[in-house]
């Protein structure tokens, strides 16, 4: 139930309530990087992750145009990634409260195949399978001491606090690839792709303040009570098309590709959300405030959204090796729901009508600004079967306040929010058939400007116990091993 005051009116209930939640949910973090997996336009490292021609055989292109520049009848690939990763939130939850993730996997990148026509216009059909692990957060932290929380005139001294946090963020995506490229000229060449792809998240965000009474004798304190959680999950399956094109004159090779939007096919969410407020005292307030909201919906609609994008690629041939660069533009991505809640009554307590609101609050949102990212990578011919490669590219963070409601009521989708560097370094084994590849895949962001979620160095009745959230440092790093199989039938 909830209790404000008896005979307290429904809007002034609604009013107190949106406070609470814009409080808590104005300050949640995100993540929002494009080319966190090895398999995008920059990983010159991995077989097949360019847009212009780098002299890889019967690969399955990010450009679909290069598949014109296979020769071999078939082709498979398998590659893996042994993968560690940490995200380290320096003081994340208060003073000497980090917030840590590590995680070690396994991870199998990507099946690969092409079958090549033969006849008066050649033409290639390559089909691939990729999985992406886009991010795996879990955190947790607490705070149990004495200190001095509650308003001195209820409650004089200091009181105990007990205070804890807990997020979960994994995202995984799934993608089959089918392309198709062909020869235009002797020099030129095209291709399209289509690529349906499945993503899932599971997100879950809890947080829990309480402070005992400063009262004396032996009876049990009554206690101050701020509790929110909020579980998110689902499945999104889109498509999403790209045409490529390919020009090859002796040392130099340009590509270039155009990616549409991704396009909803069909999805599904749940949400599972509590909120408690009891016996908080609120500043220049007499009684106690009481509140009780929840709400469990399931089949909700979903649509993830991935913005149109445009890459360009340059190789240049020299003597024992190639140098290669690379780019890509991701348009802009205007605030909009992944999940969008029914209208269901969320305040518990309360007339109908109180319904109204629920979609505002209980919404699982994102928005993206446009980014343009850059890659630079080098190849060199070590011996007449070993190729050496070296490359860098950025992930720049795609996260803006500035397209977000005033309100921002609702959760956002993310945790990171500092940009990533990355490098591949690694060796490719030619033989008549096969190719063996394996490298190390390094991965680095920080930033000094990450907002907690909450302080607990300073909560009272005005924060609603979750603190004042500042400003503080916050890392990731991953390292990974890839072994690339390339054999040719």
């Amino acid at each position: 139930m909830i209790f404000l005051y008896k005979n307290e009116p429904m809007t002034k209930i609604l009013t107190t309530f949106l406070c609470i939640i814009l409080f808590t949910q104005a300050i949640k973090a995100q993540d929002a990087n494009y080319w966190s997996s090895s398999y995008n336009p920059a990983g010159f490292l991995t077989p097949g992750a360019v847009i212009a021609f780098n002299r890889d055989s019967g690969v399955m292109f990010l450009n679909p145009a290069l598949l014109a520049y296979s020769t071999k009848s078939t082709a498979s690939i398998n590659a893996s990634i042994y993968q560690y990763g940490r995200i380290n939130i320096k003081n994340g939850a208060g003073t000497g409260l980090d917030l840590k993730s590590t995680s070690t996997s396994i991870i199998p990148q990507m099946i690969s195949a092409t079958i090549s026509l033969k006849g008066k216009h050649p033409f290639t059909i390559g089909y691939a399978l990729t999985h992406n692990p886009v991010i795996s957060y879990r955190v947790n932290q607490q705070r149990d001491a004495t200190f001095n929380v509650l308003d001195n005139s209820y409650s004089p001294g200091n009181e105990y606090f007990l205070g804890q946090y807990k997020n979960v963020n994994s995202i995984n995506e799934t993608a089959g690839i089918i392309s198709g490229g062909f020869k235009a000229s002797d020099h030129f060449a095209i291709g399209i792709s289509a690529e349906g792809q499945i993503r899932k998240q599971d997100y879950d965000y809890d947080v829990s303040s309480r402070a005992l009474y400063n009262t004396s004798g032996f009876e049990l304190p009554p206690f101050a009570n701020v509790q929110e959680s909020y579980t998110a999950g689902y499945y999104n399956v889109g498509i999403r098309f790209k045409g490529g094109f390919a020009y090859d004159n002796e040392k130099h090779h340009l590509g270039l590709t155009l990616s549409s939007p991704l396009l909803h096919v069909t999805g599904s969410g749940s949400i599972l959300s509590d909120y408690q407020n009891s016996d908080l005292i609120m500043p220049q307030e007499k009684d106690t405030v009481n509140l009780l909201a929840n709400s469990r919906q399931r089949s909700l609609k979903v649509n993830y959204k991935m913005p149109f994008s445009v890459a360009f690629g340059y190789a240049y041939d020299y003597k024992g090796g190639q140098f290669y660069i690379a780019a890509e533009y991701f348009a802009r991505v205007g605030e909009y729901n992944i999940i969008t809640p029914k209208n269901q009554n969320f305040i518990k307590g309360v007339d109908s009508g109180a319904d109204l609101l629920t979609p505002e609050f209980l919404k699982f949102k994102d928005a993206r600004k446009s980014v343009t990212n850059f890659g630079i990578g080098a190849s060199y011919l070590l011996k007449p079967d070993l190729m050496g490669y070296l490359s860098f590219h950025t992930d720049f963070n795609n996260i803006s306040k500035a397209l977000y409601s005033i309100d921002d009521s609702g959760y956002r989708s993310n945790t990171g929010n500092y940009n990533i560097y990355h490098c591949q370094v690694g060796t490719n084994v030619k033989k008549r058939k096969f190719n063996l590849r394996t490298g190390l895949l390094i991965a680095y962001g920080t930033t000094n400007k990450y907002l907690q979620t909450v302080n607990f160095d300073n909560p009272n009745e005005a924060n609603y116990l979750n603190g004042d959230p500042g400003y503080t440092k916050a890392s990731q790093f991953s390292v990974g091993l890839m072994l690339s199989y390339i054999h040719n039938l």
